[in-house]
C-alpha cells in the first residue's frame, strides 16, 4: 500500500491507468472555486451519492456556500486531499478525499470520496484513499468511517478493497463500512452483495 504523504508545500504526482498525469495536494481555503467548478461536472448520479440530494434541489447558492465551507479545512481534525489537472489553461478538481474526527471520539473519522465523472474507472479514486489512510495513520486514527448507499458497489468494492480490515453494516438503505486502521484489527464481514429495495 501507498504510505507516502501528502504535503501543501510539495504535491504528489499520480498517474492514471489511461496514462493522465495528476497533482495530489492538501485542500486549501482558496480551493473552493474549484470545488465549486467541479461541482457542475458531476453527473445527477454523482451528487446524489455523494452529497444525497438531487441535483435539481442544489441551488447555485446552496453549491457557493457548501464549496466555502468544505474548503475551509480545520487542521486540527479533519484532512482534506484534492487532485488536480491542467485543462484549457487552468487546474481543475478531479477528485476530493477527506476525513474529520468524530467530536465523540477523536481516534475514528468520517471519510469521503468523490471523483469527477469523467475519471471514473481510472484508478484515481484508489490512489486518493491509499494516501488518505496514510493520513489517517499518521494522524493515529484507529478507523475511518464511510457512509454511502446500499445500491453504491462501487464506491464499497473501492472501500472494502484496499487490503485494510473492515467492518460494514446496512441500515436504512445505506452501507456504513469502518476501516480498521490498527495491526491488530481483525475483519468482520457483513457485506451483502444485493441491496435491499
Amino acid at each position: 500500500m501507498n504510505e507516502q504523504r501528502v504535503s501543501q508545500s510539495m504535491p504528489l504526482t499520480i498517474t492514471t491507468r489511461d496514462g493522465r498525469t495528476l497533482r495530489v495536494r492538501s485542500l486549501a481555503a482558496a480551493d473552493a472555486e474549484l470545488l465549486e467548478r467541479m461541482f457542475y461536472r458531476l453527473s445527477p448520479e454523482s451528487i446524489y451519492r455523494r452529497f444525497f440530494i438531487a441535483a435539481e434541489h442544489a441551488s447555485p447558492e446552496l453549491v457557493h456556500k457548501s464549496a466555502q465551507r468544505l474548503a475551509a479545512i480545520n487542521p486540527r481534525r479533519e484532512v482534506a486531499l484534492v487532485a488536480l489537472a491542467d485543462e484549457h489553461g487552468r487546474e481543475e478538481s478531479i477528485a476530493v478525499a477527506r476525513f474529520a474526527r468524530l467530536p465523540h471520539n477523536p481516534k475514528a473519522a468520517e471519510a469521503s470520496i468523490l471523483v469527477r465523472d469523467d475519471y471514473h474507472g481510472t484508478g484515481v479514486g484508489r490512489k486518493m484513499l491509499e494516501l488518505l489512510l496514510a493520513e489517517a495513520r499518521a494522524a493515529n486514527l484507529e478507523r475511518l468511517i464511510f457512509l454511502t448507499h446500499a445500491d453504491n458497489t462501487a464506491m464499497i468494492r473501492l472501500a472494502t478493497g484496499l487490503g485494510v480490515p473492515f467492518h460494514g453494516r446496512h441500515a436504512d438503505g445505506l452501507y456504513e463500512i469502518h476501516l480498521l486502521l490498527q495491526p491488530q484489527a481483525t475483519p468482520v464481514f457483513e457485506f451483502v452483495g444485493t441491496a435491499r429495495g
